[in-house]
């Protein structure tokens, strides 16, 4: 029964050797061109892949002010850059013009006043 099962088991290794070996194709006598081909299908399917991460969205939960349930906001990272970029320039402008504000006094400075003495 062993001997049956250790036959049975050498048979399907040998069929599927042979099957792997001959699911090659022959070889091409101009194996340069067969490598190039390969090569650009190669760049290909990469360049395919760097389009898809870019275009891949990433989804978040975001609090909406004044409601209990949460939104789901979708986003390319381009798009989220984008926003990253705006958000930096909208702190800068606000970091100036409270610069401006502190170096340019509204009103002019009162001295500070005393208090009344007591008798």
């Amino acid at each position: 029964m062993k001997g049956e099962i250790r036959l049975s088991i050498s048979a399907i290794a040998a069929a599927v050797m042979l099957v792997a070996c001959a699911a090659k194709g022959p070889p091409n006598s101009t194996g340069i061109a067969a490598d190039a081909e390969d090569q650009d299908q190669t760049a290909a399917d990469y360049q395919r892949i760097v389009e898809n991460a870019t275009q891949q969205r990433i989804c978040k939960r975001q609090s909406v002010t004044g409601s209990r349930v949460d939104k789901v906001v979708c986003l390319t990272r381009a798009e989220i850059e984008e926003q990253r970029q705006h958000a930096d320039e909208v702190m800068r402008d606000i970091r100036s013009s409270a610069a401006m504000r502190q170096s340019v006094p509204d009103r002019p400075q009162m001295p500070p006043s005393t208090p009344p003495s007591r008798p």
